[in-house]
């Protein structure tokens, strides 16, 4: 719980023959954590790369052509079945057939979707024209095109044997051929189409020897809607009769194929992870050479595995991070996986979110759980709005369980709501406080607005216990890391933690009205200055070297007093800093204050109850949403900067083992 996992090194030599056996082996199981040999090895750099980088880019192609191929088919993916070993018999020589069937399904489909497309378009425009000529046909079918926005509107005579040219031209535009009478041996029609079109138009009617006619004023307006509209919708259920059919076709490649090419893409997945781990390895001309990391819980398993797959024809060697060159060196990073029980995941969350630790760093995971609930209960202590961050935060973090595996951002932040929930409540009990009422329930503790010094101590103590631990853990911190300048002489090592915790009963003894001991602040801050001083002069002749300034004496003069001066004013403000814990558990108690003054000013007023209930309800609802955001980044905000800069070291490297399901799960 304290520290990441112990983790070893493994280096695998296998056949070029046992190759794909052992690949699927590595990923099936999803512990192996695989590193670049190139960058961990540096002679394995005169090696050949593996020749995964071509069949790779091969793989992604026919991905990306599948997934298009089933978003115009509408196809969702279905859920993989973890007992499928079928799956996972994926091999290179799949690629043709799969290749060869995608591009069947893709010439079947390419002449349905864009025709479906186009019809869409037409369907669209169509609509469109409909929209703006209909309020225009009140006022009469008016034949000047600069009268409409978007619309061509042509009304005159074309001869009958002609019609029939129109009618095949104008069938891919959007546009509408309407028959109004009949006179001899010619067809009086009205063409309405969008302007975009109107030199498609224009030609059209040329050479149909179209002629103009200027619309009487006396036209029955009635008839010419009634045909105008009878005509586009005529138009438009041809349109959507011609989608339907296209639908329907398309429908029935989806029901013929689904399974194939679902399963099609879940190969091509487990293909990427294979070419993935291959990516990893290099090559002589008969082995593949591969490196990893894997927790030392798992290592007789993966070892076992290995051998099965290779059919015992494998050369597998367990380093411990201590015998690794690079990571004595400090050039390569041991990965860090971190193991935290349903309960500390959220909180997890926070630390993750400053950074990853390293390897060999303490994980304050469990601290930070303990010390956030803390402080946020006591800045948002009161048993109503604890309850009610309960219930968002199992709405939010357990209601789904069927969704609860640790991975969901959403999920782990209802259930910090839960937790807060908790800590809010406990510490309402302990203030006696519903939704601001103090007479509901008789107090534990003390009520903040009454004893507001003691208040501030309490949390200028906390403070100091936070600040103490931070102390304690870099120095556990060094020495795991064998760093014994940072466990001596690091501003939060042993010589300041003299000097801080000194100070501190300095500053005790002085704000009690007793006398100062002169021992207590020679010995404890006048020595530990001095040595803070004089840091790397010691360093020197304790590691036998010359002391040199190379900047001269009095830079290093200044540039350490200025040091001095960070440390300590540094641990004051970090100290001071937490008196914030009890100014906020004062500012949510007047904030309940502010909303019942509220309330006292309208109840004698008309309709006094219900102002007063929604006045209530309102303020209630701020204050959780506002009051807890900002308790909330508060409590963060005291955690990193107060508390990680004591001891925390970020940079390590997240143990991401290539696995099957995570692979799958993408």
């Amino acid at each position: 719980m304290f520290t990441p996992q112990e983790m070893h090194q493994i280096n695998v030599v296998v056949f070029e023959s046992k190759l794909d056996e052992v690949t699927k082996a590595v990923t099936q199981l999803g512990i192996l954590h695989l590193v670049r040999l190139d960058e961990e090895v540096p002679w394995t750099r005169k090696m050949k790369d593996s020749n995964a980088e071509e069949i790779g880019r091969e793989i992604e192609g026919l991905r990306d052509r599948i997934s298009v191929l089933m978003k115009e088919l509408e196809i969702k993916e279905i859920p993989r079945v973890t007992d499928d070993e079928s799956i996972n018999k994926f091999t290179e020589h799949d690629l043709e057939g799969i290749t060869a069937k995608v591009g069947l399904l893709e010439s079947e489909t390419e002449e349905l979707v864009n025709n479906r497309k186009e019809l869409f378009v037409r369907l669209k425009q169509l609509r469109g024209i409909f929209s703006e000529s209909a309020p225009l046909l009140e006022l009469g079918i008016m034949s000047h095109e600069e009268k409409y926005r978007f619309l061509v509107v042509r009304y005159g005579r074309v001869r009958h044997n002609n019609m029939e040219y129109v009618n095949e031209k104008t069938v891919p535009l959007a546009a509408v051929v309407l028959i109004l009478e009949r006179r001899g041996n010619e067809d009086v029609i009205l063409l309405i189409g969008l302007k975009k079109d109107r030199l498609k138009l224009k030609r059209i009617l040329r050479e149909a020897a179209f002629e103009e006619i200027k619309i009487p004023s006396d036209r029955d307006v009635n008839a010419g809607k009634e045909a105008m509209e009878g005509g586009v919708r005529e138009k438009i259920g041809m349109i959507e009769g011609e989608i339907n059919q296209v639908v329907l076709k398309l429908d029935d490649i989806k029901q013929k194929n689904a399974s194939l090419i679902t399963r099609y893409y879940q190969l091509l997945r487990v293909g990427e992870l294979f070419v993935k781990a291959k990516g990893y390895m290099k090559r002589t001309n008969k082995t593949y050479l591969f490196s990893g990391w894997i927790p030392s819980l798992r290592i007789d398993l993966v070892k076992n595995e290995i051998l099965k797959a290779a059919g015992g024809q494998a050369i597998i060697e367990i380093v411990a991070p201590d015998e690794v060159a690079g990571v004595k060196e400090g050039k390569v990073k041991v990965p860090v996986l971190l193991k935290h029980p349903n309960f500390l995941r959220p909180f997890g969350m926070l630390v993750s979110s400053y950074g990853m630790p390293d390897y060999k760093v303490i994980d304050p995971t469990f601290l930070v759980a303990i010390s956030f609930l803390l402080m946020f209960g006591m800045m948002f202590g009161d048993v109503g709005h604890g309850a009610v961050l309960c219930v968002i935060g199992w709405l939010a973090g357990f209601r789904n369980r069927k969704k609860s595996d640790g991975k969901n951002s959403a999920m782990l932040v209802g259930r910090l709501a839960f937790y807060c929930g908790i800590s809010s409540i406990v510490f309402g009990v302990l203030f006696g406080s519903v939704f601001g009422v103090e007479e509901i329930i008789e107090g534990l503790w003390r009520k903040p607005m009454y004893n507001v010094i003691y208040f501030f101590k309490v949390a200028i103590y906390f403070g100091i216990a936070m600040i103490s631990g931070g102390i304690i853990l870099n120095g556990i911190n060094a020495i795991r890391q064998r760093n014994f300048k940072a466990l001596f002489f690091d501003h939060a090592g042993v010589i300041g933690a003299v000097m801080y915790w000194c100070g501190i009963a300095v500053v005790s003894a002085f704000l009690a009205g007793r006398p100062v001991p002169a021992k207590l602040l020679a010995g404890g801050i006048g020595i530990p200055l001095a040595l803070i001083f004089l840091r790397e002069p010691i360093i020197a002749v304790v590691t036998k070297r010359n002391q040199r300034f190379e900047q001269g004496v009095f830079t290093y003069i200044m540039e350490t007093v200025i040091e001095i001066m960070e440390i300590v004013t540094g641990y004051l403000g970090n100290t001071v800093s937490f008196i914030r814990v009890a100014a906020f558990s004062l500012a949510h108690a007047g904030l309940f204050v502010a909303v019942f003054s509220l309330v006292s000013m309208v109840k004698d007023s008309s309709g006094g109850v219900i102002y007063s209930a929604l006045i209530l309800l309102f303020g209630n609802a701020v204050i959780i949403a506002l009051e807890g955001l900002v308790v909330t980044i508060q409590a963060v905000r005291l955690e990193y900067y107060e508390f990680f800069s004591k001891f925390f070291v970020a940079g390590g490297v997240a143990y991401k083992p290539i696995g099957m399901e995570d692979n799958l799960d993408q």
